[in-house]
């Protein structure tokens, strides 16, 4: 859904202005595909400011993954315009934290280290003066006084039951923690996994349109690997007319993705591999 979006605005953006540059901080999602869609549209993709040498006359579009908030608010009279394409999802997680902020809680972030989404969150929350916990396990939950006001927050692409969990341990140890809407778990990576979670005994093989670094594939992987079936990688749909594989052999195919991969490109895998089979 909110993968989607991003690739709308910022393909409204290129048609719409067919004059200027536009950036983008960062991959838009992290897909092969829709990159590689956006780069023959001329939008560059870049990781550092500083390669932008003409800011008045172009256009600077963040990410759906992350936006650094202070430096959007620096760089708004830069540029001739600047859109954020950050999924309001993790726009939220930002809101929650000032508002445990301003209850003067102490806040707790479930993460995995070096992911970009979280080490955001994190910077803004330590920008804000304030202390914050990171861990992911069960024994790396902080000890502090047991009667302190916590307030849990999480890095949204992580499995959604581990999390439920987690924050259960945390209240057993906190009675004092607080979290809004139990998680923050992107619904793309909620559906797809709670999917996969209930279609294991069905499938005899899966296709898994992935990014090797993606935390979200990585928690799909996880899910079938207590299957022991047979299970391909690919990075695009296309990829799976280079599978050496006799997919007749099977009687039931699944094919999921990781959050980033758009339904489209789902559905057209599922046509390729139909062709195929024919």
């Amino acid at each position: 859904m909110w993968v989607e979006r991003a690739i709308s605005m910022l393909d409204d953006l290129v048609n719409n202005n067919p004059d200027k540059k536009i950036y983008c901080v960062h991959e838009i999602v992290h897909n092969k595909t829709v990159v590689n869609y956006f780069k023959s549209k001329w939008v560059i993709f870049i990781d550092n400011l500083k390669q932008i040498k003409n800011k008045k006359d172009s256009i600077l579009t963040f990410s759906a993954h992350w936006v650094n908030k202070f430096i959007l608010k620096k760089v708004l009279k830069d540029f001739f315009q600047v859109i954020n394409l950050e999924c309001p999802l993790v726009t939220k997680v930002y809101n929650e934290a000032k508002i445990f902020i301003q209850k003067w809680k102490t806040i707790f972030y479930i993460w995995k280290k070096w992911h970009q989404e979280a080490e955001q969150v994190i910077s803004f929350i330590k920008d804000l003066w304030w202390k914050v916990y990171i861990f992911l396990k069960k024994d790396e939950i902080p000890s502090i006084d047991k009667n302190t006001n916590i307030a849990v927050l999480n890095q949204t692409t992580l499995n959604y039951k581990y999390i439920i969990s987690l924050i259960d341990e945390i209240k057993k140890i906190y009675p004092n923690t607080e979290n809004i809407n139990n998680s923050d778990i992107c619904k793309a990576t909620f559906d797809r996994q709670n999917a996969l979670k209930n279609n294991l005994d069905n499938i005899d093989c899966l296709i898994v349109i992935w990014w090797k670094n993606s935390s979200n594939t990585k928690e799909l992987v996880k899910i079938w690997e207590k299957s022991w079936k047979k299970v391909f990688f690919i990075e695009s749909s296309e990829e799976i007319k280079n599978i050496k594989e006799n997919f007749k052999n099977y009687k039931k195919i699944g094919i999921t993705a990781w959050a980033s991969t758009p339904t489209d490109e789902i559905y057209k895998a599922w046509e390729i591999l139909k062709n195929l089979n024919n």
